[in-house]
């Protein structure tokens, strides 16, 4: 093979060599693609000599940057490069490799004389090929050799000719280039430099002075500082035109583009530039200039962009004003696919569908309208119209060129979308309106006047506004309407109108006075019917004022109502018609909670709206009546003294205390009037209320069902109780309540089996105070809990006193009020228990049978728990109240005492007696012991103790004792002698 290489040398040189070797390569390896190319490595570029494609020689000559491409290792190795697969992957962007797709490569280099790499054999496969130095590397050495004095001279000869090749184009361009060597300041001049000075080569040197001769004197300064100054500087280039004057006085027009070639030190060495004789352009751009200058001028003096635009190039040609209208800057859109984007994708289609039908014959205009893409969701849409229409068409009718217009009709579009707002406003908005001309005559309404008034449009145009008026207005009321109108230009106000059907209707107007230069144009009326508000008012008043329940008065109301007669009476002068009297009634209905517990609160409501009618119908017309809250009623008698309130409160109370039929409910009811008058029970409206609520209270506290006037005696009684509730608070934290304990005696063995624990108070005024005043005046005034805790608190310190003397069975009876359930939290019981490390079983909380009844669950639930403790349940006062049976049944007691009113008569009244004996009886048979109190005499002892009633507690054996007495009634009684203080 080597050998048929060489013989191939022999019989060729050149191009036709090249040729041949190609087809030895092409035969050694049979690669789809191979070339022979010389490397330029001044421009680093492979430029083909020869190139075979799928085994035939191509005519195409192709170079390609060496940079992207496996000559670089070539070069660098000095040996063949062999790359088995992925080139295309390795060289994604040589244009030779990724032409077609190749799979494998392989690279001869070609040497010069001196070992130099110049060339390159180029091999690619598009299957794997498998390269072998051993069986190869002879064969491409020769080659390389043989080829590289063929292609040096063919490279010498390609560059020669495109020297001469650059030579004509400079002269063509009438562009030279020139080198200075600033270190031996000799100049090179190319022939066509040479020619634009019009200077003989052989003749002229060039050098700085002589060159300088050329330059016109008016940019000699010019040119020369610029010179220097890019010397003096960093810079590496400079562009500059100037004038030359030729030896025949003509002028000439150059450019001088230069770079400056400096050393590591940054100092200037060399100097490389073109110079370019641009007279001939410069001539024809001044006129060019001139003309275009005419034709801005036109173009800026129309509103509109011009634009021209070639449908085949796609080539859009445009005047100034079209970028300025478009507020874009025209180097953003270099294709009509950038244009197209910022059209709005709404109207894109649109507009690319009206060039399609210029394209296709379709149409010989287009008028169409668009947006641009807004920039951000802040800024406005702007809106275009672009007019054009066809100049050029072929014989095949197809577009060629449109020219046309670009106007901004934003304005216009916003007007009329105004407009179209406004009309939509109009017709639509649930404001009534109406315009009238300068005569105040009807020319337009809207759907909601017609909607409103019964009157169609048709039948209103040409009339008068005051077919709609309804009489409700005098004349005066228009002449201060008009008058506001011709002086301020505006009226608002509520008017009362006529519908078609004749009903009248209120509504809510403004008038407006429409001028144009001061004269009248029109008028325009706006109003909507406000019938719902004024029936919605009337309603909230009603909310406002009155109790929705039962339709009285409210609270609130009634005070005002209150406030304002007790003003009227105070500020009367003589001769007015009020008596300067009047009454306050105020109502409660007695245990008004157990028919809610009982019935529900739908059977409560209807009762308190029987009520409301009773007084009503009771009440004279002049009365205020009001609920003031819950189950309480007030009335105010204008102008009557406390004997008619008086007399009013006995009706009441007669009239509800008969049996009253709700919901088909036989009920009984009682109620409980308080009375205050004025002046003497208070001379303004707070005290008025105030002392005829404390009235009603009082009243209840007296048993219910009845009146009570707040008079002197009552208010002395007040404040009585004021004093005494101060003293009383006094007392409590003083720690001045003291305990006193009362004996249980079994009266069968003469034993104590436990104490009621008593509170007892002495005053250092009043001295002792008793229970019956004080527990009520805790009660009512919140301090029953305080005393009810601190009464506890020393009772079990007390009884453990008594177990640690030996009475360890002795047990304490502690009185709790039905205040101290509601109002405050029984843990304290357990807690003081605990602290005393007392058996649950030695305390014995005694109620009232009413206490329960008075809050029902909650209190039964507190009861059960003291007794899951092992604390026992004493009924008190039995057989006092109303429902006795009950009270055991849900209290479940450990004990019931019988009330001493029925121990006093026990001798002489068999009805007490037999009621004794009734509850002895039933007591048995329930499992619960039975105290009596009370008990005074040995035969009232004696009768009870025949009933087997044995468990006595009264002043017969003794009273209730501080705790050193009860201690030594226990030695006595229980014989036992152990001393502990």
């Amino acid at each position: 093979m080597v050998t048929t290489l060489k013989a191939l040398k022999r019989n060729s040189y050149g191009g036709e060599f090249i040729q041949e070797a190609l087809v030895s390569v092409y035969e050694m390896f049979k690669p789809v693609h191979c070339y022979i190319a010389y490397f330029d490595k001044v421009h680093h570029k492979a430029i083909s000599l020869a190139y075979y494609v799928d085994g035939n020689l191509s005519n195409t000559v192709f170079s390609y940057s060496t940079v992207n491409a496996p000559c670089l290792k070539l070069i660098s190795a000095g040996k063949p490069l062999y790359i088995p697969n992925n080139i295309s992957k390795i060289y994604p962007f040589n244009q030779i490799i990724t032409s077609y797709i190749f799979y494998s490569y392989l690279g001869l280099p070609i040497f010069s004389r001196q070992g130099e790499v110049i060339g390159v054999i180029g091999c690619l496969f598009d299957t794997p090929f498998l390269f072998s130095e051993a069986l190869h590397q002879e064969w491409c050495d020769v080659i390389g050799d043989i080829l590289g004095s063929d292609v040096e001279y063919l490279a010498l000869l390609s560059q020669k000719k495109l020297l001469q090749e650059m030579e004509q184009c400079q002269q063509e361009a009438k562009l030279g280039n020139w080198q200075l060597d600033l270190v031996t300041n000799n100049y090179y001049w190319s022939k066509e430099i040479y020619r634009i000075f019009q200077c003989e080569i052989n003749d002229f040197i060039p050098k700085e002075k002589t060159i300088n001769d050329f330059i016109h004197a008016d940019d000699q300064v010019r040119v020369n500082e610029l010179k220097d100054k890019m010397l003096n500087s960093s810079n590496v280039s400079y562009s500059i035109i100037y004038r030359i004057v030729l030896k025949n006085k003509k002028i000439k027009y150059l450019r001088e583009h230069c770079n400056i070639l400096r050393n590591i030190n940054g100092a200037a060495t060399i100097i490389k530039g073109t110079l370019q004789d641009i007279t001939d352009f410069y001539h024809v751009n001044d006129k060019l200039n001139q003309a275009s200058n005419k034709l801005t001028m036109a173009y800026d003096a129309v509103v509109e962009g011009i634009w021209e635009y070639d449908l085949k190039t796609e080539n859009l040609i445009t005047s100034p004003k079209f970028w300025d209208i478009l507020c874009i800057n025209k180097n953003h859109a270099k294709s009509i696919s950038d244009y197209l984007a910022m059209i709005h994708k709404d109207d894109r289609l649109t507009v690319i569908e009206s060039f399609l039908k210029l394209r296709n014959g379709d149409a010989i205009s287009i008028d169409v309208e668009f947006r641009l893409q807004p920039k951000d969701k802040q800024t406005e849409c702007r809106w275009f119209n672009c007019k054009g229409n066809i100049i050029e068409s072929n014989n095949n009718k197809c577009s060629d060129t449109i020219v046309g217009v670009l106007i901004d009709i934003t304005e216009t579009v916003l007007a009329a979308q105004q407009l179209t707002l406004a009309k939509t406003v109009f017709d639509n908005t649930s404001e009534c309106i109406v315009i009238t001309d300068q005569d105040n005559n009807i020319i337009s309404v809207n759907k909601a006047f017609e909607m409103v008034t019964g009157y169609s449009k048709n039948y209103l145009i040409g009339k008068n506004p005051r077919i709609l008026a309804s009489g409700y207005h005098d004349l005066a009321f228009y002449k201060k309407m008009w008058h506001s109108l011709d002086t301020i230009g505006t009226w608002q106000g509520q008017l009362h109108n006529r519908r078609s059907d004749g009903s009248i209707y209120p509504e809510e107007m403004t008038i407006n006075k429409i001028e144009d230069d001061h004269k009248v144009v029109n008028y325009v009326g706006v109003f909507h019917d406000i019938s719902s508000r004024k029936q919605t008012e009337k309603k909230l008043r009603l909310l406002a004022d009155n109790d929705m329940l039962t339709g009285l008065m409210n609270r609130r109301r009634f005070v005002e109502k209150v406030e304002q007669q007790i003003n009227t009476m105070s500020h009367s002068e003589k001769g007015a018609t009020t008596t300067g009297v009047c009454s306050l009634l105020f109502i409660d209905i007695d245990d008004f909670k157990i028919f809610n517990d009982l019935y529900g609160h739908d059977f409560g409501d209807d009762i308190l709206k029987s009520v409301a009618d009773i007084l009503r119908a009771t009440v004279c017309e002049h009365s205020l009546i009001c609920r003031y809250g819950g189950d309480e009623y007030a009335v105010l008698i204008k102008e009557k003294d406390i004997n008619y309130a008086k007399y009013i409160a006995r009706q009441l109370i007669d009239i509800i205390s008969k049996p009253i039929i709700c919901n088909d409910i036989e009920i009984n009811l009682t109620i409980s009037i308080g009375i205050s008058s004025y002046p003497e029970s208070g001379i303004t409206h707070q005290a008025l209320l105030k002392n005829a609520d404390y009235a009603m209270y009082e009243q209840k506290w007296l048993g219910r069902n009845g009146l009570c006037v707040y008079d002197q005696q009552l208010q002395d009684e007040y404040i009585r109780k004021l004093k005494l509730r101060d003293k009383l608070k006094y007392a409590i934290d003083a720690n001045k309540i003291n305990v006193y304990y009362q004996p249980i005696v079994d009266s069968r063995t003469g034993k104590v089996c436990k104490f009621e624990a008593l509170a007892r108070w002495y005053d250092d005024v009043d001295g002792f105070i008793s229970p019956g005043i004080f527990i009520p005046i805790a009660e009512r005034y919140g301090l029953i809990g305080q005393l009810g805790q601190q009464v506890f608190e020393q009772a079990c310190a007390d009884l453990d006193r008594i177990h640690r003397c030996g009475f360890d069975d002795i047990t304490f009876s502690i009185n709790h009020s039905v205040k101290e359930f509601s109002q405050h939290n029984q843990q304290y019981i357990f807690d003081t228990i605990n602290r005393y490390h007392l058996p649950y079983s030695a305390i014995m909380i005694e109620i009232t049978e009413s206490t329960a009844l008075d809050d029902g669950k909650n209190i039964i639930d507190t009861l059960t728990a003291f007794r899951s403790r092992g604390i026992a349940i004493s009924l008190d006062d039995f057989g006092t109240g109303y429902s006795s049976l009950a009270a055991i049944i849900d209290i479940k007691p450990d004990i019931i005492k019988i009330d001493r009113g029925f121990i006093i008569d026990i001798e002489h009244c068999k009805e007490s007696k037999m009621l004794v004996s009734l509850v002895l009886d039933l007591s048995y048979k329930l499992d619960v012991e039975v105290v009596a109190e009370g008990v005074e005499t040995q035969a009232q002892l004696d009768i009870l103790s025949s009933m087997a009633c044995h468990y006595i507690q009264g002043y017969y054996y003794s009273p209730a004792v501080a705790i050193d007495e009860a201690i030594a009634i226990l030695k006595v009684r229980n014989h036992n002698v152990i001393d502990i203080q």
